[in-house]
C-alpha cells in the first residue's frame, strides 16, 4: 500500500476534522517524498517494511507516519532512567565487540519473522479489475467498517557476505502462514483468492534474488528508489558518534518525519539488521534513550521490552494511542523484536493485545547461502 492509498483509507474514517488533518499530512508526506537533496536519506523500506510483505506491512509503517504527523506534538517526559540504563548497557555490549566474525565463504543470515493483520470489507472496492475478485476489500477498508481480518506470519532471510561488496542473497520463498481469522466467515476464502490472483502479496514468486553489493533494484523507471539494505552506507563517515549530535542528524536526514515515535521505530529497524559499524550502532542505541517517553514495559529472561506511547488523537480509526515496542536482548545488546500496536482501535474484531504488525529478528552465521 503506497502513501496515497493509505491516505485514502484513513480519509474514510468518520471524523469531521479529517479533511483538514489529512490535507496537512498529505502535504507533509508529498514534500518529504519529493525532496531530492543528496543530503537526505531517501529509501524504500526494504527490511521491516513494505518490501517484506508486499503492500500489507506498508500500511502499518506508513499509518504510523501519517497519523502521528497529523497531530500537534505534545512534549513527552524524558525517557525513564530504567530505559536509558537498558540502552546504555546494550550500547556497551556492542562496543565491546560481540559481533560475529565471518570466515571466507560464510554469511551473516538475518532472518525476519513478520506478523501482520490485513482487514477485510466485503463492500470495499480497491479499484482492481473484475478478474481480481478477492483483492477488493483487503487493505482498503477503514477499521470501523471492517467485517473481518486475517493475521498472517511469514519468514524472509537475508544473507550478507563478509565482504559487503559481494553479492547478497535474499530468500523470500516462504509462503505466509494464516495464523488466525477474525469476523466474517467470507474473510478467509477472500484472502485465499487474493493470494491466488496476486501471489506477490503473500511471498515473492521469484523466490531467491541476488543483490549486488546489497542493492535492491526496483523498477528501472524509478531508479532513484533503488536502495541498499544498509541504507546509511554512504553516510557512515559523516554520521556523528556523539548521541546528541547523532539524534540531530537523524532528525534532519530521515525522510518523512522527525517525530520521536517515528524515530524510535525507524532507528530500531535499522539497528535490528546489525549492518551498521559497531560504534555507530552503539551511538544509535543511546539515541533511543534521548527520545521522550521511552519506558521499560517488561523483562522476560534476557529480553527487555521498551515502549513509546504516542497520543495520535481521536477520529483516525486507529484509536487515540500508538504503542511502539522494541525488544532488546540484554545479553548481546541486539534488537530482536519490533511491534506496532493500536490498543484503542475502533474495532472489536481483533484481540486487544494483538499488534498491528510485528517483526522478530534472528542473526546467525551460516556456511552457505541458497543461490538463484
Amino acid at each position: 500500500m503506497d502513501v496515497s492509498e493509505l491516505v485514502r483509507e484513513i480519509e474514510s474514517a468518520p471524523d469531521g476534522n479529517a479533511p483538514e488533518r489529512i490535507s496537512r499530512s498529505r502535504a507533509r508526506l508529498v514534500s518529504a517524498i519529493a525532496d531530492q537533496r543528496k543530503s537526505r536519506v531517501r529509501r524504500r523500506w526494504v527490511w521491516g517494511g513494505s518490501a517484506v510483505i508486499g503492500t500489507v506491512s506498508a500500511a502499518a509503517v506508513v499509518a504510523t507516519i501519517v497519523i502521528a504527523g497529523a497531530v500537534a506534538p505534545v512534549a513527552p517526559p524524558p525517557a525513564s532512567a530504567a530505559a536509558v540504563a537498558v540502552l546504555n548497557g546494550a550500547a556497551d555490549l556492542v562496543v565491546d565487540g560481540l559481533d560475529p566474525v565471518l570466515a571466507p565463504g560464510q554469511y551473516l543470515r538475518i532472518r525476519e519473522t513478520y506478523d501482520v493483520v490485513s482487514l477485510w470489507d466485503a463492500d470495499a472496492d480497491s479499484g482492481t479489475a473484475p478478474e481480481d475478485e478477492g483483492i477488493a476489500g483487503f487493505n482498503t477498508s477503514a477499521l470501523p467498517t471492517s467485517e473481518g481480518a486475517v493475521h498472517t506470519r511469514g519468514i524472509r532471510d537475508l544473507y550478507v557476505p563478509g565482504d559487503r561488496s559481494e553479492d547478497w542473497i535474499l530468500d523470500d520463498r516462504f509462503v505466509n502462514e494464516v495464523v488466525d481469522v477474525f469476523g466474517d466467515p467470507a474473510t478467509l476464502p477472500a484472502y485465499e483468492r487474493m493470494v491466488k490472483v496476486a501471489p506477490e502479496r503473500d511471498a515473492d514468486p521469484g523466490g531467491i534474488e541476488r543483490l549486488p553489493g546489497g542493492l535492491q533494484t526496483w523498477d528501472p523507471e524509478y531508479a532513484d528508489d533503488d536502495a541498499y539494505y544498509d541504507p546509511f552506507r554512504e553516510f557512515y563517515d559523516e554520521m556523528p558518534r556523539d548521541p546528541a549530535a547523532l539524534l540531530g542528524w537523524y532528525r534532519e536526514h530521515l525522510s518523512t518525519s522527525d517525530e520521536d515515535s517515528y524515530l524510535f521505530s525507524a532507528i530500531g529497524r535499522y539497528l535490528s539488521t546489525d549492518l551498521m559499524p559497531a560504534d555507530l550502532r552503539a551511538a544509535s542505541l543511546r539515541v533511543l534513550g534521548l527520545l521522550g517517553g521511552v519506558e521499560v514495559e517488561r523483562t522476560e529472561g534476557a529480553v527487555t521490552t521498551l515502549v513509546l506511547r504516542t497520543d495520535i488523537g481521536e477520529g483516525s480509526g486507529f484509536g487515540d494511542l500508538l504503542v511502539s515496542a522494541i525488544d532488546i536482548d540484554t545479553a548481546t545488546g541486539r534488537i530482536v523484536g519490533i511491534r506496532e500496536s493500536y490498543p484503542h482501535r475502533s474495532t472489536e474484531l481483533l484481540p486487544a493485545g494483538l499488534p498491528w504488525a510485528g517483526w522478530v529478528i534472528e542473526v546467525s552465521v551460516v556456511d552457505e547461502a541458497p543461490q538463484p
